[in-house]
C-alpha cells in the first residue's frame, strides 16, 4: 500500500471530457496542486462521482457521448445527495452561446472556463470555487451545531438557528403581502491575520465588541446573527434595496471607525458586506438567499466594500400602505413616485366610501384599471 497516497490531503478533481487532449491539458495545468481523476463521458463521470465521495470538484465538457454535460449537471443537482448537490462544478465551454451558458447556470453550474484558458486563470478559478464550497460547508455545519439554540455563545447575539427562523418567517410574510426581505452578510476582512495577532481568546472578545456595535446600529425588527468565524448576518424584513444600501453603508462605516486597542496600539478593522434581496434576486427560500449573498460577497476580493445588486435592474414591488407612509416619513419621495397609482388603487374602496359619505365630489374614475 502506498503510504504517501494514503496521507495525501490534496483536493481531488474529476475531469469529464471525451477529448484526451483536453483532459491532458487540464491535468498538466492542475496536477501540481490537485489529484486529478479522468473520465471520457458523462455516464462514466456520474458513476465515478457515486463511487468516490472524496471528489471535491468536477470539471465537465458539455458535448459528450452517453450522457452530455447538461444531463450530467441535472442528474447531479437532482440526486438528493447533499454532497453532490453542493459539489462545485466548472463547465469547459467552447463556442456556446449565452442561452446555453444560462441553461448551465440554471442546471447548477458554478463557473466556466474555455479550452484555451491558461494555467494561471484555471488554477485561480478552481481554487476560488473550492474555497467558496468550504465556506458554505462550514456555515452549514455551524448552523447544524447551533441548532435549537437562539443565542451565539461567543458573541451574545443571535445564532445561525435564530437567523434561519427569522429569515423563514420574513420570507413567508413578504410572499403573502407582496413585500420584500433584505439579507446582509458581513465578513471581517483579514480575519486570519487578526486572529493570529490577537490570539483566539482576544479575537473572540473583539468579535463580541463588534457584535454589540452592529446591534446598536440596527432597527428593532432586524435580526443580527453570528454564523461562523468572522461572518455575521442581518435579516431586514420589509426592506427595499435603497434602504438596505443605507443600512449596509452605516454598518461598514461603524466597523471601519471602531477604536480597538491591543497592547497600546489601535487596530484597523474593516468589513465587507454583501446584500441579497428577495424581490430583486427572486429568492424565496433561506438557502437561496444565503447562496446569493455568499456569491456576491466572494465575487471580487475587495475589502471595506458593500456589494449590492445592480439597483438600476431592480424592479421594486408596490409597498404596503403602512410601508408607504413610513417611506414618506423618511423622505423617500422618489422611491414612492413609481407606485403612486398602484397605492391609490389599493385605497380606492376607502376613497370611494369617503367620497360618498362625506360628499367630497372627487372624480375617482382615473383610478379605474384600464
Amino acid at each position: 500500500m502506498n503510504e504517501s497516497s494514503e496521507l495525501s490531503t490534496r483536493p481531488k478533481l474529476l475531469v469529464v471530457d471525451d477529448s484526451r487532449i483536453v483532459r491532458a491539458t487540464v491535468k498538466k495545468h492542475l496536477s501540481e496542486h490537485f489529484d486529478i481523476l479522468e473520465e471520457a463521458d458523462g455516464e462514466a463521470g456520474w458513476k465515478r462521482l457515486l463511487a468516490d465521495p472524496t471528489i471535491n470538484l468536477m470539471i465537465s465538457d458539455l458535448t459528450m457521448p452517453e450522457l452530455d454535460g447538461l444531463g450530467l449537471l441535472a442528474r447531479i443537482r437532482s440526486s438528493g445527495d447533499e454532497r453532490l448537490h453542493h459539489l462545485p462544478i466548472i463547465i469547459i465551454s467552447g463556442e456556446e452561446d449565452e442561452a446555453t451558458k444560462l441553461r448551465c447556470v440554471e442546471c447548477g453550474a458554478n463557473d466556466f472556463i474555455t479550452k484555451s484558458t491558461d494555467r494561471t486563470e484555471m488554477l485561480a478559478r478552481v481554487k476560488a470555487n473550492l474555497e467558496l464550497a468550504t465556506t458554505r460547508r462550514e456555515l452549514a455545519q455551524s448552523r447544524a451545531v447551533q441548532a435549537q439554540t437562539t443565542t451565539d455563545e461567543l458573541t451574545g447575539v443571535g445564532s445561525s438557528y435564530l437567523l434561519d427562523l427569522q429569515l423563514d418567517q420574513a420570507l413567508a410574510f413578504a410572499l403573502r403581502h407582496n413585500s420584500e426581505v433584505s439579507l446582509m452578510l458581513l465578513e471581517v476582512n483579514h480575519f486570519q491575520v487578526l486572529s493570529d495577532k490577537l490570539g483566539e481568546k482576544m479575537y473572540g472578545q473583539m468579535l463580541g465588541l463588534l457584535a454589540k456595535l452592529l446591534e446598536g446600529k440596527l432597527r428593532k425588527e432586524d435580526t443580527l446573527a453570528h454564523l461562523a468565524g468572522p461572518m455575521f448576518a442581518i435579516v431586514s424584513p420589509s426592506t427595499p434595496l435603497t434602504e438596505a444600501r443605507i443600512v449596509a453603508e452605516r454598518l461598514r462605516n461603524s466597523v471601519a471607525n471602531a477604536r480597538i486597542n491591543f497592547r497600546g496600539q489601535q487596530l484597523r478593522v474593516t468589513a465587507s458586506i454583501a446584500v441579497a434581496n428577495s424581490w430583486h434576486d427572486d429568492a424565496q427560500s433561506t438557502e437561496r438567499m444565503m447562496m446569493i449573498a455568499q456569491d456576491r460577497l466572494y465575487a471580487a476580493p475587495m475589502e471595506n466594500q458593500v456589494f449590492m445588486p445592480e439597483v438600476n435592474a431592480a424592479i421594486s414591488p408596490t409597498p404596503l400602505i403602512a410601508e408607504a407612509l413610513v417611506m414618506l416619513h423618511k423622505g423617500m419621495d422618489e422611491e414612492l413616485r413609481p407606485h403612486l397609482m398602484a397605492l391609490l388603487r389599493n385605497l380606492q374602496p376607502l376613497l370611494a366610501l369617503a367620497n360618498q359619505d362625506l360628499a367630497l365630489g372627487w372624480d375617482l374614475s382615473e383610478l379605474d384599471p384600464e
